[in-house]
This record gives C-alpha cells, sequence and structure tokens, in this order.
C-alpha cells in the first residue's frame, strides 16, 4: 500500500493540472472568449458528464439558466469545453454537495468558489475521512465519490492523492490485514480514487513541446497508485503524460514510449520481487533509444539498474524541469 512515488514535499502544483484560468470577471452573457493553444475547447459534452460526474441535463442548465459556463460551439452547434471549463463545473458540483444553491454560486469566479468551499474543509477532516469510512462498510460508491470529490475540488490532486487518499488506502489495507476490514472495501476505495485521478489526467491540457512521459508499473506489479499520482504530478510540472495503466509487458512499453516520441518512461515496483523488476527494467532498457530515460520509484527494494533512475516526487519534478528545456523527440510513424 505504500508507494514512495507518493513521498517527499511538492514545491508547487497548479490545480487540476489545466495551468492558469481564463479570466471570469464580467457578464458571462459576453461574447465567447478566445482560447489559446493549452486551453482549446476540446471535450465534448458526453466526455465533460465523464469528467465531472454531472448530467448532461445539469450541465446544460447551469449554463442557460445561470450562465455558469460560456461554452464554444463547433459550426454545427455542438459545445465545447476546455480543461478549465471542466475545471469550474467540478468546483461549482462540489460547491453544490457542499450545500451551496446553485442559482447563488454560478457567477462567482473561481477563487471565490475556492473559498466558499473552504469554509467546509481547509484540510483533509477527520469527519470527511469517517464519513468515507461509513459509505465504504455500506459499500456506497455515490458516498464514497461525493465527500472524495469535494476534497479533490478543494485541496488539488497532488496533495489529495498524499493527505487523503493514501492514507485511506493504507487504513483500508491495514483493517483488511486485522480482519476488521474487507477486500470489497478496499477495491471500493481504489477503484472510486482510481477514477478521480484518472479525470484529472485526461481533462489536463497538453502543452505544445511538452516532454512526453509515459507512466505504468512492471509486469507482475498490480498495485498502480504511486505511478498514477507520479503522472498527476508530472502533469502539474508540466509534462505531456499518458498513464499506461498497470502491469504493461515490457515490448508493449517500448512500442508506446517509440509511438510517442517519450522523453522517459516511469515505473513504480511495490510488492515485485526485485530479481523481476530488475529483469523487467533491463529488458525495458534494452528496447528504448538509449536517450528515453526509465524513471522507478516505489519502496520494492532494487539493487542498482545501467541506465535507470530511482525517483521521488520532487526528483520526478527535478527531472521533467529540465525536460522541458530540451528539444521534443521525434515519434515513429506507423
Amino acid at each position: 500500500m505504500n508507494q514512495s512515488l507518493t513521498r517527499g514535499k511538492i514545491a508547487c502544483y497548479g490545480r487540476c493540472g489545466t495551468g492558469k484560468r481564463e479570466d471570469r470577471s464580467g457578464a458571462r452573457g459576453g461574447p465567447a472568449l478566445a482560447h489559446d493553444e493549452a486551453e482549446r475547447p476540446d471535450f465534448s459534452l458526453g466526455a465533460v458528464v465523464k469528467l465531472t460526474g454531472l448530467t448532461d441535463h445539469t450541465i446544460r442548465a447551469w449554463e442557460r439558466r445561470y450562465g455558469a459556463i460560456r461554452p464554444a460551439r463547433t459550426p454545427k452547434g455542438t459545445r465545447r469545453y476546455t480543461p478549465s471549463e471542466v475545471a469550474r463545473l467540478r468546483l461549482l458540483r462540489a460547491a453544490v454537495d457542499a450545500g451551496h444553491r446553485i442559482g447563488d454560486i454560478a457567477a462567482l469566479a473561481d477563487e471565490a468558489l475556492e473559498a466558499r468551499l473552504s469554509m467546509v474543509a481547509e484540510a483533509p477532516s477527520s469527519s470527511s475521512a469517517d464519513v468515507v469510512r461509513d459509505a465504504l462498510e455500506r459499500l456506497d460508491p455515490g458516498e464514497v465519490e461525493r465527500v472524495l470529490g469535494l476534497q479533490l475540488s478543494l485541496l488539488g490532486p497532488v496533495v489529495f492523492a498524499r493527505e487523503v487518499v493514501a492514507p485511506l488506502l493504507r487504513e483500508a489495507g491495514d483493517r483488511w490485514e486485522a480482519g476488521s476490514g474487507t477486500v470489497a472495501e478496499e477495491h471500493l476505495l481504489s477503484s472510486v480514487t482510481r477514477g478521480l485521478l484518472g479525470a484529472v489526467l485526461r481533462s489536463a491540457a497538453r502543452a505544445p513541446g511538452a516532454p512526453v512521459i509515459l507512466f505504468s508499473t512492471p509486469e507482475g506489479e498490480p498495485h498502480e497508485f504511486g505511478a498514477l499520482v507520479a503522472a498527476v504530478v508530472a502533469t502539474a510540472a508540466g509534462a505531456s503524460v499518458t498513464y499506461l495503466g498497470p502491469q504493461i509487458p515490457v515490448a508493449e512499453v517500448a512500442d508506446a514510449a517509440e509511438r510517442a516520441g517519450a522523453h522517459a518512461v516511469g515505473l513504480s515496483a511495490v510488492t515485485l520481487a526485485s530479481d523481476a523488476v530488475r529483469a523487467y527494467l533491463a529488458g525495458l532498457r534494452s528496447r528504448l533509444r538509449p536517450a528515453t530515460e526509465i524513471w522507478l520509484g516505489g519502496p520494492a527494494q532494487v539493487r542498482a539498474v545501467d541506465g535507470v533512475a530511482p525517483l521521488d516526487l520532487v526528483g520526478l519534478e527535478q527531472r521533467i524541469a529540465r525536460a522541458r528545456r530540451l528539444p521534443p523527440v521525434r515519434t515513429t510513424a506507423r
């Protein structure tokens, strides 16, 4: 349960990985704003429904009735949303879940919404954790997602992952080992967490020329939370991240890295035996371009492997900062 890719102090983090938000001052009924490259309206209404947990009816109503957002339109009139608008809808949902009426908050700037939410919880609270525990015992995924979604909107993905989810996952594992919890509870928490952080990655804007980083776990390593958190941190640090999921075979990772023009492959190893990790790393190193780096995190004790850099989250941010100053890697066309 304990992944060292989640250790280390984070010096700077942009909420939800969307960078600077558009200026929301002034009337919402005015003309649609032009979007820069990092704020292209790429998300369809269906995608926003999945990313926010709101229904399409609610999103349209908040737009038409309250002017909460102003999505762009295609020539045929189809709505398209920017990463900032997706993040704003998550904030609005969190505020409504916390008891605010949409009519009272729809015109507020994002900063004012965050201030309203800070009155509910300025940090991960014991009461919120208790609500999550109770919901897990009842196997109520909707309530688990509601409470954790509120914390995510308030704290941002990195703090949320390190200070809310990691302790809850450790506790769920400890309770299962002690016989006071169930595998179902632990898997439910993992599933909801994976969905929330996965939505953060999917909604993150990809800056042109940003270093491409792939994240996964070695084949045979099912614990993906460390890799998932590292992917979120890398996104916030300015990387263009592709999260492949856990247990990807060496050949598939190497092929994906070549096709994507990856600067690096980030891996997390938790319970996999040291010899298996070393064999996987050696096989991957032999298949990647010499310039493609391999970054390894996690508590698994692995002796040094040539061409592999052990990293915590601080080291991860430093590597990405350096990579952003390098020219992009050319991709291989198929």
